[in-house]
């Protein structure tokens, strides 16, 4: 695929990296789940690299047959001037061009190609560090001009249907994330959190987000610095919480007194500024029962996508 425009900010993205223990942040898709089941769309089963685009998407020009799939926010595309569906897989021909225009709300979208993309893998993955400037595209986004190759595998029949609302990621603009409280977590934070309404300011980014509206101090203020995971909710001495995402570092100084719980994790990709974010505490029970739900639903989908690719049958249905 040849880039005739990069979009404000395309990058190379995969499952991520695991290597936090040596100083490597994470990485990986924004919403992992977008990540997922674009993969599952055009058959590919081993996390291979995608794009992930953010707010407004690249024009591409595809140079071999290929088979594509848009996840995410709904942005508005194009093939050859006409709609390209999202949460679909579709067949392209050599020179048709993909314009991958804005979305109204949500922020991220993942774009993945049968096969994936052939890319170098810098500590096991070949995802983007923009500010390590390694992975991906040279460790930078996509730019006027680049060629992306994919790796050689043969095209095949998309399957026909769409992935089912369920399965996506909500898109706001008002969000409720789980989160389940840690040590650092007093009495008085835990009361203010039932009807308190944050709202996501301009900073954010791939690192973290910022929320606009104030909690009560957290426990052990001064600590010394710790490690950290994305979705973890940093309070910095403002009050103003920040939402870690996967280019987050690996360790931090201010206090954690909530965690998002894994099957929210996703929301945060999508959280662009104006939305509105409220936080539900829920035990571990609760939190492990509904990533069990997600995932099961998640490897629903998979596996019937990778049936489709593997005998020619008809694939996941409306």
């Amino acid at each position: 695929m040849e880039v005739l425009h990069p979009g404000l900010l395309t990058t190379v993205q995969d499952t991520g990296r695991r290597a936090r223990a040596q100083g490597f942040p994470a990485a990986g898709a924004a919403d992992p789940v977008a990540f997922r089941l674009a993969g599952a769309l055009v058959g590919n089963t081993r996390g291979e690299a995608a794009l992930e685009v953010t707010l407004r998407g690249p024009r591409l020009r595809v140079h071999a047959p290929a088979v594509l799939a848009l996840c995410g926010a709904p942005f508005a595309a194009t093939l050859d001037g006409r709609p390209f569906p999202l949460w679909r897989a579709v067949a392209v021909r050599p020179g048709q061009v993909l314009d991958v225009g804005t979305a109204p709300r949500g922020l991220r979208a993942v774009l993945a190609v049968r096969g994936g993309l052939n890319v170098p893998s810098v500590a096991g993955s070949a995802s983007t560090d923009l500010r390590g400037g390694f992975g991906g595209q040279g460790g930078r986004a996509l730019r006027a001009g680049d060629v992306l190759s994919g790796h050689a595998v043969r095209p095949g029949v998309p399957p026909a249907g769409v992935v089912a609302p369920a399965g996506r990621t909500p898109v706001g603009p008002a969000h409720v994330l789980r989160v389940l409280p840690t040590a650092e977590a007093t009495p008085e934070l835990l009361r203010a959190l039932p009807g308190r309404a944050f709202r996501v300011m301009p900073q954010a980014d791939r690192m973290g987000v910022r929320l606009a509206g104030r909690l009560p101090a957290a426990a052990n203020p001064g600590r010394l610095s710790l490690p950290t995971v994305p979705g973890a909710v940093q309070l910095p001495p403002d009050g103003q919480p920040i939402l870690l995402l996967p280019d987050a570092g690996t360790h931090g100084g201010y206090p954690v007194p909530l965690v998002v719980a894994g099957v929210d994790v996703p929301r945060l990709g999508q959280l662009r500024p104006g939305d509105r974010v409220g936080f539900q505490v829920v035990t571990l029970e609760a939190a492990r029962a509904a990533l069990g739900a997600q995932e099961r639903l998640l490897r629903g989908v998979a596996q019937t996508l990778a049936w489709h690719w593997r005998t020619g049958g008809p694939g996941v249905r409306d």
